[in-house]
């Protein structure tokens, strides 16, 4: 009888596992109750400033006999795989918007249980059901809704999705990109307005970065301005933009997307920030379960080069383990020219401050570490960023 109840103890800790429901996004609550509070359309316009998750990535050294100067390479580091492989995580919308009235138009109500994210792009959730062929582009919000897209092939891997515009702007002139993180397909894109297809592309090129020789892998992408912009494993910039009814490659990068310094492990987010393209870079230099430094980069787009940033001025970028967003530290009352990142390992917020160059703890109202951060929010809420 003791060994049976013993048993039986230690199931029920699994099946709570299986049922856990990640919240997203994973931001501190006290930003998320910010965002909200605020009216609808100032909270659509926060909601376009979040990102989807990182992508983390470890170093390989390269084979003693080689000399190509591009080595070591590069391979998503143990912590990706494992966020990868939760294909069938749920996630619950983390935010709690207050009461409003939404534009309805060409949307439908939300009558499916939209559980898993996929990404978040330009204010919208790309979002799937209990089944796997389902996807949908979820509007978050105090009246949840959303607009359909065209059917999943379920033998093709859904790795990571991104529009290429916001739909606001122009609802037909928007695209949806799918990364597959394989080569065949390389990506599936999708117009939202009409023909409603994916249109299947195929990598015929070889990653300049990569010195096994392997055609390039996407496995992170931001729209902006109408176009797509892929980061390989290897973190060689592609641009991606529709030519002749078909969307391909059309300028790559010179330069390489990684950080500056050699380390064990880093997470890059893609975001943008102010009408420009950001890097951002979790690097772990001794361990893999603790973030030595952060890098921030600028994408200079004529000629596809990243420029290393000291300050961020009145900007505050947040990275949690699911999303980042930037924000504007003034309006926000957090501290400015920092980056606030969620250590995976331990489950704690910390801050990276980008004058001294230091990582620091945060601690909540009760002086805990493991808390979400908090600050003293200014009396005037209004125009956010």
């Amino acid at each position: 009888m003791g060994c049976q109840k013993r048993k039986e103890k230690l199931v029920k800790p699994q099946e709570k596992a299986k049922s856990f429901v990640e919240p997203w996004p994973n931001l501190p609550q006290q930003l998320l109750n910010f965002i909200g509070r605020q009216h609808p359309d100032e909270t659509d316009r926060l909601m376009e400033n979040i990102s989807f998750r990182g992508v983390a990535k470890s170093w390989r050294a390269g084979p003693k006999q080689c000399s190509d100067a591009r080595l070591p390479w590069l391979e998503l580091s143990e912590k990706d795989n494992y966020c990868q492989s939760k294909t069938l995580q749920e996630h619950t919308l983390n935010i709690p918007f207050r009461p409003g009235e939404y534009w309805w138009y060409g949307r439908r109500s939300w009558d499916n249980p939209w559980t898993r994210f996929h990404g978040c792009s330009h204010g919208l959730i790309v979002a799937g059901g209990k089944v796997p062929e389902e996807y949908c582009l979820l509007i978050p919000g105090p009246r949840n809704s959303y607009w359909t897209i065209p059917p999943w092939d379920a033998t093709i891997p859904f790795k990571f999705a991104t529009l290429s515009s916001s739909p606001s702007n122009n609802y037909n002139c928007c695209s949806l990109m799918v990364l597959t993180g394989c080569s065949n397909p390389s990506f599936m894109i999708s117009h939202l307005g009409y023909q409603n297809k994916w249109m299947k592309e195929e990598s015929t090129l070889l990653d300049p970065n990569c010195s096994k020789r392997k055609l390039m892998q996407f496995t992170n992408a931001i729209g902006f301005e109408g176009k797509f912009y892929a980061l390989s494993l290897q973190g060689t910039l592609a641009v991606i933009e529709e030519t002749e009814s078909k969307f391909q490659v059309t300028k790559l990068s010179r330069s390489r997307g990684v950080p500056s310094v050699f380390s064990k492990h880093f997470t890059e987010y893609l975001l943008e920030s102010n009408g420009e393209m950001l890097l951002i870079f979790l690097i772990s230099e001794q361990s893999t379960r603790k973030v030595d430094k952060v890098e921030v980069f600028k994408l200079q787009i004529d000629d596809l080069s990243w420029l290393k940033l000291d300050n961020l001025g009145n900007r505050t970028l947040f990275a949690g383990t699911n999303c980042c967003m930037s924000v504007t530290a003034s309006k926000l009352g957090c501290r400015s020219n920092c980056v606030y990142f969620n250590e995976l390992a331990t489950n704690t917020w910390q801050y990276y401050e980008m004058e001294s160059a230091t990582v620091f703890s945060c601690f909540d109202d009760y002086g805990c570490q493991t808390g979400s951060p908090v600050w003293e929010v200014p009396i005037v809420e209004s125009n956010f960023l």
